[in-house]
């Protein structure tokens, strides 16, 4: 009976464990329900490919629009802060509101540090 116990615990722990991702960072890393950051946002598969869709157009080393370059890694940090901001209130970019995914994908890398992962 004890090895029986013993099993069963054994096992809802295993279980009942969340178990770590091993692959690379998940490109949508938000829980719709509470807005929190669930998993680790990556620069250069989430971030990256948001900036040079939407962004980089305007707002590159040639041509800065409102005096802001965001086609470089030390740039968009530089920069960071201040863009959830226009992006969440509609004014970035100028062709329409970022979906919100991909605005929560970026609020949630700036808490996360701006690592260039």
């Amino acid at each position: 009976m004890q090895k029986f116990i013993i099993f069963v615990s054994t096992c809802l722990c295993l279980f009942s464990c969340k178990k770590e991702s091993t692959t690379s960072p998940v490109v949508t890393a938000t829980n719709k329900t509470s807005d929190t950051c669930i998993t680790t946002i990556s620069y250069q598969q989430t971030i990256v490919p948001i900036l040079t869709k939407y962004c980089t157009s305007c707002h590159n080393a040639s041509f800065k629009a409102s005096n802001v370059d965001l086609s470089s890694y030390a740039e968009v940090v530089k920069h960071a802060e201040n863009s959830p901001n226009a992006i969440q209130d509609g004014s970035m970019p100028p062709s329409g509101k970022l979906a919100s995914t991909m605005i929560q994908d970026f609020s949630c890398w700036i808490k996360q540090g701006k690592l260039n992962n």
